[in-house]
Protein backbone atom coordinates (compact mmCIF):
# COMPACT_ATOMS: atom_id res chain seq x y z
CA UNK A 1 0.00 0.00 0.00
CA UNK A 2 1.10 3.59 -0.98
CA UNK A 3 2.50 5.53 1.91
CA UNK A 4 1.34 9.25 2.20
CA UNK A 5 2.87 11.56 3.88
CA UNK A 6 2.43 15.55 4.36
CA UNK A 7 4.89 18.07 4.56
CA UNK A 8 4.34 21.80 6.60
CA UNK A 9 6.73 24.32 5.63
CA UNK A 10 5.38 27.69 5.35
CA UNK A 11 7.71 30.12 7.03
CA UNK A 12 10.67 31.28 4.01
CA UNK A 13 11.27 30.21 0.28
CA UNK A 14 14.87 29.24 1.37
CA UNK A 15 13.17 26.88 3.81
CA UNK A 16 11.55 25.22 0.52
CA UNK A 17 14.35 24.63 -1.03
CA UNK A 18 16.50 23.24 1.68
CA UNK A 19 13.67 20.21 1.81
CA UNK A 20 15.05 18.65 -1.13
CA UNK A 21 16.70 15.97 0.20
CA UNK A 22 14.40 15.14 1.98
CA UNK A 23 11.80 14.35 -0.45
CA UNK A 24 13.99 12.49 -2.36
CA UNK A 25 14.93 10.54 1.12
CA UNK A 26 11.62 10.17 1.67
CA UNK A 27 11.67 8.40 -1.58
CA UNK A 28 14.59 5.89 -0.61
CA UNK A 29 12.44 5.09 2.54
CA UNK A 30 9.38 4.43 0.94
CA UNK A 31 9.71 4.06 -3.18
CA UNK A 32 6.68 5.54 -4.42
CA UNK A 33 5.39 7.38 -1.43
CA UNK A 34 2.67 9.98 -2.18
CA UNK A 35 4.12 13.43 -1.09
CA UNK A 36 1.97 16.53 -0.50
CA UNK A 37 2.76 19.95 0.90
CA UNK A 38 1.28 22.70 2.76
CA UNK A 39 2.96 26.05 2.10
CA UNK A 40 2.19 29.81 1.94
CA UNK A 41 0.50 30.83 -1.55
CA UNK A 42 3.29 33.34 -1.73
CA UNK A 43 5.82 30.59 -1.82
CA UNK A 44 3.92 28.18 -4.10
CA UNK A 45 5.56 28.64 -7.41
CA UNK A 46 8.94 27.85 -5.91
CA UNK A 47 7.50 24.54 -4.44
CA UNK A 48 5.81 23.69 -8.13
CA UNK A 49 9.85 23.53 -9.32
CA UNK A 50 10.50 20.71 -6.38
CA UNK A 51 10.87 16.67 -7.25
CA UNK A 52 8.73 14.08 -5.79
CA UNK A 53 5.62 16.08 -4.78
CA UNK A 54 1.76 14.85 -5.35
CA UNK A 55 0.43 17.87 -4.64
CA UNK A 56 0.92 21.22 -3.18
CA UNK A 57 -1.89 22.70 -0.40
CA UNK A 58 -1.36 26.12 -0.50
CA UNK A 59 -2.69 29.02 2.01
CA UNK A 60 -2.40 32.32 2.44
CA UNK A 61 -1.33 32.33 5.90
CA UNK A 62 0.83 35.75 5.54
CA UNK A 63 -2.83 37.29 5.26
CA UNK A 64 -4.39 34.94 7.44
CA UNK A 65 -1.71 36.40 10.58
CA UNK A 66 -2.78 39.93 9.11
CA UNK A 67 -6.59 39.17 9.30
CA UNK A 68 -5.90 37.88 13.26
CA UNK A 69 -4.13 40.67 14.22
CA UNK A 70 -6.42 43.46 12.89
CA UNK A 71 -9.50 41.50 13.74
CA UNK A 72 -11.15 41.92 9.86
CA UNK A 73 -12.81 38.35 11.04
CA UNK A 74 -13.83 37.24 13.68
CA UNK A 75 -12.89 34.42 15.64
CA UNK A 76 -15.64 31.85 14.23
CA UNK A 77 -15.64 32.83 10.51
CA UNK A 78 -11.69 32.15 10.77
CA UNK A 79 -12.06 28.65 12.21
CA UNK A 80 -14.81 27.87 10.17
CA UNK A 81 -12.82 28.75 6.79
CA UNK A 82 -9.57 26.85 8.40
CA UNK A 83 -11.52 23.75 9.27
CA UNK A 84 -12.36 23.70 5.51
CA UNK A 85 -10.08 24.38 4.40
CA UNK A 86 -8.05 21.37 6.18
CA UNK A 87 -11.07 18.83 5.90
CA UNK A 88 -9.74 17.02 2.78
CA UNK A 89 -6.16 16.93 5.13
CA UNK A 90 -7.82 15.12 7.45
CA UNK A 91 -9.59 12.52 4.91
CA UNK A 92 -6.29 12.12 3.09
CA UNK A 93 -5.50 9.81 6.78
CA UNK A 94 -1.31 10.21 6.17
CA UNK A 95 0.96 7.99 7.41
CA UNK A 96 2.92 10.94 8.83
CA UNK A 97 3.08 14.10 8.98
CA UNK A 98 6.26 16.13 9.23
CA UNK A 99 6.17 19.97 10.13
CA UNK A 100 9.30 21.79 9.52
CA UNK A 101 7.60 25.08 10.83
CA UNK A 102 8.18 25.83 14.32
CA UNK A 103 5.87 27.75 15.74
CA UNK A 104 2.50 26.66 17.81
CA UNK A 105 0.13 27.35 15.17
CA UNK A 106 1.89 24.99 12.47
CA UNK A 107 1.93 22.84 15.69
CA UNK A 108 -1.72 23.35 15.78
CA UNK A 109 -2.46 21.87 12.03
CA UNK A 110 0.11 19.03 12.74
CA UNK A 111 -1.81 18.01 15.51
CA UNK A 112 -5.26 18.51 13.60
CA UNK A 113 -4.42 16.34 10.41
CA UNK A 114 -4.54 13.42 12.87
CA UNK A 115 -1.79 11.26 11.20
CA UNK A 116 -0.64 8.44 12.26
CA UNK A 117 3.15 9.59 13.59
CA UNK A 118 4.14 13.38 13.62
CA UNK A 119 7.93 14.39 13.34
CA UNK A 120 8.59 18.18 14.57
CA UNK A 121 6.39 20.25 16.46
CA UNK A 122 3.00 19.56 17.56
CA UNK A 123 0.00 20.94 20.17
CA UNK A 124 -1.78 18.05 21.76
CA UNK A 125 -5.30 19.27 22.69
CA UNK A 126 -4.09 21.05 26.22
CA UNK A 127 -2.53 23.97 23.94
CA UNK A 128 0.85 23.11 24.83
CA UNK A 129 3.68 22.10 22.29
CA UNK A 130 5.76 18.92 22.17
CA UNK A 131 8.46 18.17 19.70
CA UNK A 132 8.39 14.80 18.36
CA UNK A 133 11.58 12.98 16.70
CA UNK A 134 15.19 13.75 18.11
CA UNK A 135 16.50 15.68 15.24
CA UNK A 136 13.74 18.01 15.06
CA UNK A 137 14.12 18.44 18.89
CA UNK A 138 17.68 18.87 18.27
CA UNK A 139 16.84 21.58 15.63
CA UNK A 140 15.14 23.79 18.97
CA UNK A 141 18.52 22.88 20.86
CA UNK A 142 21.18 23.99 18.59
CA UNK A 143 21.07 27.98 19.34
CA UNK A 144 22.24 28.01 22.19
CA UNK A 145 25.05 26.31 21.27
CA UNK A 146 25.94 27.04 17.71
CA UNK A 147 28.95 27.28 17.70
CA UNK A 148 29.37 23.50 17.87
CA UNK A 149 26.79 22.29 15.58
CA UNK A 150 27.87 20.96 12.15
CA UNK A 151 25.16 19.60 10.44
CA UNK A 152 23.24 21.77 7.56
CA UNK A 153 19.71 22.36 7.71
CA UNK A 154 19.18 20.27 4.87
CA UNK A 155 20.11 17.36 6.63
CA UNK A 156 18.32 18.42 9.53
CA UNK A 157 15.08 18.07 7.80
CA UNK A 158 15.99 14.96 5.91
CA UNK A 159 17.00 12.93 8.77
CA UNK A 160 14.22 14.44 11.34
CA UNK A 161 11.85 13.27 8.33
CA UNK A 162 13.10 9.98 7.16
CA UNK A 163 16.02 9.03 8.34
CA UNK A 164 19.67 7.93 6.71
CA UNK A 165 20.51 7.21 3.17
CA UNK A 166 22.79 8.31 0.09
CA UNK A 167 23.74 11.75 -0.20
CA UNK A 168 20.94 13.78 -2.39
CA UNK A 169 21.62 17.29 -3.67
CA UNK A 170 19.38 19.91 -3.92
CA UNK A 171 17.27 20.11 -6.99
CA UNK A 172 14.99 22.02 -8.42
CA UNK A 173 13.44 21.21 -12.18
CA UNK A 174 13.11 24.16 -14.25
CA UNK A 175 10.31 24.05 -17.16
CA UNK A 176 11.75 24.52 -20.90
CA UNK A 177 9.46 27.65 -21.14
CA UNK A 178 10.96 29.46 -18.57
CA UNK A 179 14.36 28.35 -19.00
CA UNK A 180 13.86 29.87 -22.25
CA UNK A 181 12.55 33.17 -20.69
CA UNK A 182 16.29 33.34 -18.96
CA UNK A 183 17.75 32.54 -22.16
CA UNK A 184 16.46 35.32 -23.93
CA UNK A 185 16.28 37.62 -21.05
CA UNK A 186 20.03 37.88 -21.11
CA UNK A 187 20.29 37.87 -25.09
CA UNK A 188 20.35 41.47 -26.00
CA UNK A 189 22.80 41.94 -23.57
CA UNK A 190 25.28 39.16 -25.39
CA UNK A 191 23.26 35.94 -23.89
CA UNK A 192 25.53 32.89 -23.87
CA UNK A 193 28.37 34.76 -25.59
CA UNK A 194 29.10 36.81 -22.09
CA UNK A 195 29.68 34.54 -18.91
CA UNK A 196 27.39 35.66 -16.56
CA UNK A 197 28.09 36.31 -12.15
CA UNK A 198 24.85 36.66 -10.77
CA UNK A 199 25.32 39.19 -7.60
CA UNK A 200 22.56 39.51 -4.55
CA UNK A 201 23.48 42.38 -2.43
CA UNK A 202 20.43 42.18 -0.37
CA UNK A 203 19.23 40.05 2.33
CA UNK A 204 16.16 39.75 4.08
CA UNK A 205 17.57 41.18 7.33
CA UNK A 206 20.02 43.94 7.46
CA UNK A 207 22.55 41.77 9.90
CA UNK A 208 23.19 39.34 6.91
CA UNK A 209 24.15 41.50 4.22
CA UNK A 210 27.90 42.78 3.03
CA UNK A 211 28.10 46.53 2.49
CA UNK A 212 26.51 47.04 -0.84
CA UNK A 213 29.91 49.95 -1.34
CA UNK A 214 32.03 46.62 -0.88
CA UNK A 215 30.01 44.38 -3.52
CA UNK A 216 30.75 47.03 -6.22
CA UNK A 217 34.50 47.31 -5.31
CA UNK A 218 34.71 43.49 -5.28
CA UNK A 219 32.91 43.53 -9.00
CA UNK A 220 35.25 46.14 -10.49
CA UNK A 221 38.53 44.15 -8.96
CA UNK A 222 37.09 41.33 -10.63
CA UNK A 223 36.52 42.58 -13.65
CA UNK A 224 39.89 43.58 -14.25
CA UNK A 225 41.34 40.15 -14.06
CA UNK A 226 38.50 38.73 -16.65
CA UNK A 227 35.73 39.23 -18.82
CA UNK A 228 32.53 38.51 -17.44
CA UNK A 229 28.73 40.29 -17.03
CA UNK A 230 26.98 40.88 -13.76
CA UNK A 231 23.17 40.09 -13.28
CA UNK A 232 21.93 42.32 -10.19
CA UNK A 233 19.21 39.98 -8.73
CA UNK A 234 16.90 40.93 -5.85
CA UNK A 235 13.50 42.10 -4.53
CA UNK A 236 12.36 45.83 -5.62
CA UNK A 237 12.98 46.62 -1.85
CA UNK A 238 16.75 45.81 -1.93
CA UNK A 239 16.55 48.76 -5.21
CA UNK A 240 18.72 51.47 -2.69
CA UNK A 241 21.40 48.53 -1.64
CA UNK A 242 21.85 47.34 -5.26
CA UNK A 243 22.01 51.40 -6.68
CA UNK A 244 24.70 51.83 -4.10
CA UNK A 245 26.80 48.70 -4.89
CA UNK A 246 26.78 49.34 -9.18
CA UNK A 247 27.57 52.97 -7.87
CA UNK A 248 30.95 51.86 -6.04
CA UNK A 249 31.59 49.67 -9.10
CA UNK A 250 31.65 52.44 -11.58
CA UNK A 251 33.27 54.90 -9.66
CA UNK A 252 35.82 51.84 -9.21
CA UNK A 253 36.72 51.47 -12.84
CA UNK A 254 34.05 48.95 -13.37
CA UNK A 255 33.15 48.44 -17.33
CA UNK A 256 31.18 44.94 -17.61
CA UNK A 257 28.00 44.80 -18.77
CA UNK A 258 25.41 44.85 -16.24
CA UNK A 259 21.96 43.57 -16.11
CA UNK A 260 19.37 44.70 -13.95
CA UNK A 261 16.90 42.05 -13.09
CA UNK A 262 15.99 43.22 -9.59
CA UNK A 263 12.06 43.01 -9.35
CA UNK A 264 11.91 41.73 -12.82
CA UNK A 265 11.30 38.67 -12.25
CA UNK A 266 8.34 35.88 -10.64
CA UNK A 267 10.37 33.19 -8.37
CA UNK A 268 10.82 30.27 -10.71
CA UNK A 269 12.07 32.81 -13.63
CA UNK A 270 14.94 34.16 -10.83
CA UNK A 271 15.78 30.01 -10.70
CA UNK A 272 15.79 29.67 -14.19
CA UNK A 273 18.11 33.00 -14.28
CA UNK A 274 20.47 31.84 -11.94
CA UNK A 275 21.18 28.42 -13.76
CA UNK A 276 22.22 30.66 -16.56
CA UNK A 277 25.18 32.23 -14.38
CA UNK A 278 28.48 30.48 -13.59
CA UNK A 279 28.49 31.80 -9.95
CA UNK A 280 26.41 33.47 -7.56
CA UNK A 281 28.22 36.20 -5.25
CA UNK A 282 25.60 36.68 -2.42
CA UNK A 283 24.73 36.91 0.89
CA UNK A 284 22.89 34.07 2.77
CA UNK A 285 19.45 34.68 0.86
CA UNK A 286 16.41 32.35 -0.35
CA UNK A 287 18.07 33.02 -4.27
CA UNK A 288 21.17 31.37 -2.43
CA UNK A 289 19.62 28.06 -2.39
CA UNK A 290 17.70 28.72 -5.48
CA UNK A 291 20.88 28.84 -6.64
CA UNK A 292 22.27 25.29 -5.24
CA UNK A 293 19.36 24.21 -6.71
CA UNK A 294 20.31 24.58 -10.23
CA UNK A 295 23.60 23.38 -9.43
CA UNK A 296 25.05 27.02 -9.85
CA UNK A 297 28.49 27.40 -8.02
CA UNK A 298 27.80 29.93 -5.14
CA UNK A 299 30.40 32.33 -2.79
CA UNK A 300 29.04 32.80 0.34
CA UNK A 301 29.67 35.98 2.55
CA UNK A 302 28.80 34.43 6.31
CA UNK A 303 28.24 37.68 8.06
CA UNK A 304 26.29 38.87 10.94
CA UNK A 305 24.31 36.16 12.84
CA UNK A 306 24.51 33.52 9.70
CA UNK A 307 26.49 30.45 10.72
CA UNK A 308 27.22 28.48 7.70
CA UNK A 309 26.89 25.49 8.50
CA UNK A 310 23.48 25.37 9.59
CA UNK A 311 22.29 26.89 6.50
CA UNK A 312 25.14 27.60 4.18
CA UNK A 313 25.35 26.57 0.32
CA UNK A 314 24.96 22.57 0.91
CA UNK A 315 26.69 19.46 -0.88
CA UNK A 316 29.96 20.15 -3.19
CA UNK A 317 31.74 22.71 -5.25
CA UNK A 318 30.46 25.99 -3.20
CA UNK A 319 33.12 28.33 -1.03
CA UNK A 320 32.09 30.01 2.22
CA UNK A 321 33.90 33.62 3.47
CA UNK A 322 33.27 34.17 7.15
CA UNK A 323 35.31 36.65 9.17
CA UNK A 324 37.70 35.90 11.61
CA UNK A 325 36.63 37.87 14.32
CA UNK A 326 35.51 36.36 17.95
CA UNK A 327 31.67 37.31 17.78
CA UNK A 328 31.56 35.79 14.98
CA UNK A 329 28.58 34.30 14.14
CA UNK A 330 26.96 36.42 16.51
CA UNK A 331 23.67 35.24 18.74
CA UNK A 332 20.00 35.78 17.32
CA UNK A 333 19.30 37.39 20.26
CA UNK A 334 22.22 40.29 20.03
CA UNK A 335 22.47 43.66 18.97
CA UNK A 336 25.40 44.28 17.09
CA UNK A 337 26.90 48.41 17.42
CA UNK A 338 29.64 47.95 15.35
CA UNK A 339 29.21 45.28 12.47
CA UNK A 340 32.76 45.08 12.49
CA UNK A 341 32.65 41.62 10.64
CA UNK A 342 31.77 43.01 7.05
CA UNK A 343 35.26 45.16 7.71
CA UNK A 344 36.85 41.74 7.86
CA UNK A 345 36.30 40.75 4.08
CA UNK A 346 38.59 42.52 1.84
CA UNK A 347 37.09 43.08 -1.83
CA UNK A 348 40.25 42.30 -3.77
CA UNK A 349 40.60 38.93 -1.84
CA UNK A 350 36.73 38.10 -2.49
CA UNK A 351 37.48 39.37 -5.69
CA UNK A 352 40.46 36.24 -5.94
CA UNK A 353 38.13 33.76 -4.46
CA UNK A 354 35.64 34.43 -7.41
CA UNK A 355 38.11 34.30 -10.07
CA UNK A 356 39.14 30.96 -8.72
CA UNK A 357 35.68 29.54 -9.53
CA UNK A 358 35.08 31.06 -12.75
CA UNK A 359 38.23 30.51 -14.58
CA UNK A 360 39.72 27.90 -12.59
CA UNK A 361 43.17 29.87 -11.55
CA UNK A 362 44.91 28.55 -8.50
CA UNK A 363 42.71 29.82 -5.53
CA UNK A 364 44.96 32.05 -2.88
CA UNK A 365 45.94 30.02 -0.10
CA UNK A 366 46.34 33.37 2.28
CA UNK A 367 43.67 35.77 3.11
CA UNK A 368 43.36 38.72 5.93
CA UNK A 369 40.88 38.53 8.53
CA UNK A 370 38.76 35.59 7.17
CA UNK A 371 38.23 32.17 7.03
CA UNK A 372 37.53 30.50 3.76
CA UNK A 373 35.39 27.22 3.51
CA UNK A 374 34.83 24.50 0.73
CA UNK A 375 31.48 23.01 0.88
CA UNK A 376 31.85 18.67 0.30
CA UNK A 377 30.19 15.81 1.26
CA UNK A 378 31.39 13.96 4.08
CA UNK A 379 31.72 10.24 5.04
CA UNK A 380 28.22 9.52 5.76
CA UNK A 381 27.03 11.29 3.44
CA UNK A 382 25.85 14.90 4.91
CA UNK A 383 26.72 18.15 3.68
CA UNK A 384 30.48 19.18 5.56
CA UNK A 385 32.93 22.12 4.85
CA UNK A 386 36.33 21.60 5.37
CA UNK A 387 38.60 24.72 6.11
CA UNK A 388 40.49 26.42 3.32
CA UNK A 389 42.66 29.11 4.55
CA UNK A 390 42.39 31.12 7.93
CA UNK A 391 42.17 29.46 11.78
CA UNK A 392 39.79 27.98 13.79
CA UNK A 393 39.46 28.01 17.61
CA UNK A 394 40.86 24.90 18.18
CA UNK A 395 38.35 24.04 21.45
CA UNK A 396 35.40 25.06 18.90
CA UNK A 397 37.10 22.78 16.14
CA UNK A 398 37.31 20.09 18.51
CA UNK A 399 34.45 20.11 20.02
CA UNK A 400 32.15 20.83 16.38
CA UNK A 401 34.36 17.52 15.01
CA UNK A 402 33.17 15.66 18.29
CA UNK A 403 29.67 16.57 18.71
CA UNK A 404 29.14 15.78 14.61
CA UNK A 405 29.66 12.10 15.36
CA UNK A 406 28.04 11.87 18.86
CA UNK A 407 25.04 13.34 17.74
CA UNK A 408 24.77 11.39 14.59
CA UNK A 409 25.47 7.92 16.42
CA UNK A 410 22.97 9.06 19.28
CA UNK A 411 19.76 9.98 16.76
CA UNK A 412 20.79 7.08 14.15
CA UNK A 413 21.49 3.91 16.39
CA UNK A 414 24.68 3.68 13.46
CA UNK A 415 28.32 4.00 13.83
CA UNK A 416 29.58 7.26 12.11
CA UNK A 417 31.76 6.89 9.10
CA UNK A 418 33.34 10.75 9.71
CA UNK A 419 37.00 10.00 11.63
CA UNK A 420 37.03 10.37 15.06
CA UNK A 421 38.99 13.46 16.79
CA UNK A 422 42.59 11.94 17.48
CA UNK A 423 43.39 14.23 19.87
CA UNK A 424 42.13 15.21 23.01
CA UNK A 425 40.30 18.73 23.60
CA UNK A 426 42.72 21.27 24.69
CA UNK A 427 40.35 21.48 27.93
CA UNK A 428 40.48 18.12 28.52
CA UNK A 429 41.27 18.23 32.52
CA UNK A 430 38.40 20.97 33.13
CA UNK A 431 36.19 18.71 30.86
CA UNK A 432 37.09 15.84 33.02
CA UNK A 433 36.37 17.78 36.39
CA UNK A 434 32.95 18.82 35.00
CA UNK A 435 32.21 15.19 34.27
CA UNK A 436 33.39 13.41 37.57
CA UNK A 437 30.82 16.78 39.30
CA UNK A 438 27.63 16.03 37.87
CA UNK A 439 27.85 12.15 37.64
CA UNK A 440 26.79 11.91 40.96
CA UNK A 441 24.19 14.63 40.89
CA UNK A 442 22.67 12.33 37.66
CA UNK A 443 22.46 9.17 39.93
CA UNK A 444 20.59 11.76 42.43
CA UNK A 445 18.37 13.44 39.62
CA UNK A 446 17.69 9.79 38.52
CA UNK A 447 16.87 8.19 42.36
CA UNK A 448 14.20 11.28 42.71
CA UNK A 449 13.20 11.04 39.34
CA UNK A 450 12.28 7.09 40.41
CA UNK A 451 10.96 7.94 43.78
CA UNK A 452 8.44 10.56 41.72
CA UNK A 453 7.05 7.71 39.65
CA UNK A 454 6.32 5.39 42.75
CA UNK A 455 4.80 8.37 44.48
CA UNK A 456 2.24 9.41 42.14
CA UNK A 457 1.18 6.05 41.34
CA UNK A 458 0.28 5.65 44.88
CA UNK A 459 -3.62 6.07 45.86
CA UNK A 460 -4.73 8.53 47.76
CA UNK A 461 -1.92 10.85 46.08
CA UNK A 462 0.56 12.46 48.65
CA UNK A 463 0.20 15.46 47.50
CA UNK A 464 2.99 17.19 49.86
CA UNK A 465 5.07 14.31 49.37
CA UNK A 466 4.63 14.88 45.54
CA UNK A 467 5.75 18.76 46.00
CA UNK A 468 8.35 18.15 48.36
CA UNK A 469 10.09 15.78 45.86
CA UNK A 470 9.38 18.07 43.11
CA UNK A 471 10.95 21.19 44.59
CA UNK A 472 14.44 19.06 45.53
CA UNK A 473 14.32 17.91 41.95
CA UNK A 474 13.69 21.01 40.68
CA UNK A 475 16.62 22.63 43.15
CA UNK A 476 19.22 19.61 42.18
CA UNK A 477 18.46 20.01 38.22
CA UNK A 478 19.33 23.94 38.59
CA UNK A 479 22.46 23.09 39.71
CA UNK A 480 23.30 20.45 37.63
CA UNK A 481 22.44 22.67 34.62
CA UNK A 482 24.46 25.36 35.84
CA UNK A 483 27.77 23.34 36.06
CA UNK A 484 26.87 21.54 33.11
CA UNK A 485 27.03 24.79 31.10
CA UNK A 486 30.46 26.02 31.75
CA UNK A 487 32.05 23.01 30.02
CA UNK A 488 31.40 22.50 26.38
CA UNK A 489 32.09 18.67 26.91
CA UNK A 490 28.80 19.07 28.71
CA UNK A 491 26.52 21.99 27.79
CA UNK A 492 25.15 20.17 24.65
CA UNK A 493 23.89 17.51 27.15
CA UNK A 494 22.28 19.78 29.69
CA UNK A 495 20.65 21.79 26.36
CA UNK A 496 19.07 19.03 25.59
CA UNK A 497 17.96 17.87 29.10
CA UNK A 498 16.09 20.69 29.67
CA UNK A 499 14.18 20.66 26.38
CA UNK A 500 13.58 17.03 27.34
CA UNK A 501 12.01 18.00 30.79
CA UNK A 502 9.82 20.27 29.36
CA UNK A 503 8.82 18.39 26.71
CA UNK A 504 7.21 15.39 28.19
CA UNK A 505 3.89 14.27 26.59
CA UNK A 506 2.66 12.28 29.58
CA UNK A 507 -1.18 12.61 29.49
CA UNK A 508 -1.60 12.38 33.30
CA UNK A 509 1.21 12.72 36.62
CA UNK A 510 2.04 9.11 36.43
CA UNK A 511 2.76 8.98 32.23
CA UNK A 512 4.90 12.95 33.01
CA UNK A 513 6.44 11.16 36.01
CA UNK A 514 7.72 8.68 34.15
CA UNK A 515 8.39 10.69 30.92
CA UNK A 516 10.63 12.85 32.98
CA UNK A 517 12.76 9.85 34.15
CA UNK A 518 13.06 9.18 30.63
CA UNK A 519 14.76 11.97 30.17
CA UNK A 520 16.91 12.03 33.18
CA UNK A 521 17.89 8.36 31.69
CA UNK A 522 19.29 9.43 28.57
CA UNK A 523 20.92 12.53 30.13
CA UNK A 524 23.02 10.05 32.32
CA UNK A 525 23.51 7.38 29.69
CA UNK A 526 25.27 9.81 27.32
CA UNK A 527 27.40 11.59 30.17
CA UNK A 528 28.68 7.96 30.72
CA UNK A 529 29.14 7.84 27.04
CA UNK A 530 31.02 10.94 26.95
CA UNK A 531 33.33 10.40 29.98
CA UNK A 532 33.97 6.82 28.74
CA UNK A 533 35.24 8.43 26.01
CA UNK A 534 37.45 10.93 27.07
CA UNK A 535 38.78 9.29 30.05
CA UNK A 536 40.26 6.79 27.21
CA UNK A 537 42.57 10.20 26.66
CA UNK A 538 44.49 9.51 30.01
CA UNK A 539 48.16 8.08 30.21
CA UNK A 540 48.11 4.01 30.81
CA UNK A 541 49.51 4.77 34.27
CA UNK A 542 45.70 7.07 34.85
CA UNK A 543 47.12 9.77 36.53
CA UNK A 544 44.58 12.11 34.80
CA UNK A 545 46.75 13.47 32.00
CA UNK A 546 46.36 13.75 28.10
CA UNK A 547 48.92 10.46 27.14
CA UNK A 548 49.74 10.13 23.45
CA UNK A 549 46.35 11.39 20.97
CA UNK A 550 44.78 8.32 20.27
CA UNK A 551 41.75 8.01 18.57
CA UNK A 552 37.86 8.86 20.92
CA UNK A 553 36.47 5.32 20.44
CA UNK A 554 33.00 6.69 19.51
CA UNK A 555 31.54 3.48 18.85
CA UNK A 556 31.16 3.84 22.83
CA UNK A 557 30.50 7.02 23.70
CA UNK A 558 27.97 7.57 20.64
Amino acid sequence: MTKQVLLINITRMGDLVQMGTLLQRLQHEWPGAAVDLVVDSRFAPIARLLPHLRQIVEYDFHGLVDESRAQTKDIVTLYREMTGWAAPLIHARYDRVVNLTFNRRSGLLASYVGAKEIRGIAAPKDGDVAIHNPWMAYLTDVHSQRQFNHFNLVDIYALGGSGTGPFAPLSLDIPPATAQWARDFLAPLGGSRVPWMAVQVGASDPMKAWRPELFGQTLAALNRQTQVGYVFVGAEGERKAIESAQRAYRQAGGRAPLCDAVGRTTLPQLAALLAQCRLLLTNDTGPMHLAVGVRTPVVDLSVGHVDFRETGPYGPGHWIVQPDIGCAPCGFDQVCLHHACKDRLVPDEIAALCLHVLTGVACPERFTGIKIYRSRVDEDGLGSTELHAGREDLTVGWYGRFWRRFWFEQFTGRPSSVPAVPEPPPDWKESMAHLDRLMPLAAGLLARAEALVRLTARRPLPVSAVQQLLREENGERQRAVAISMQSPATASLAVALVRDIHNDDGNELTGMAESRLAGYRRWQGRLQKVATGFRSFATPQGRGLPGKPRAIPMARIG
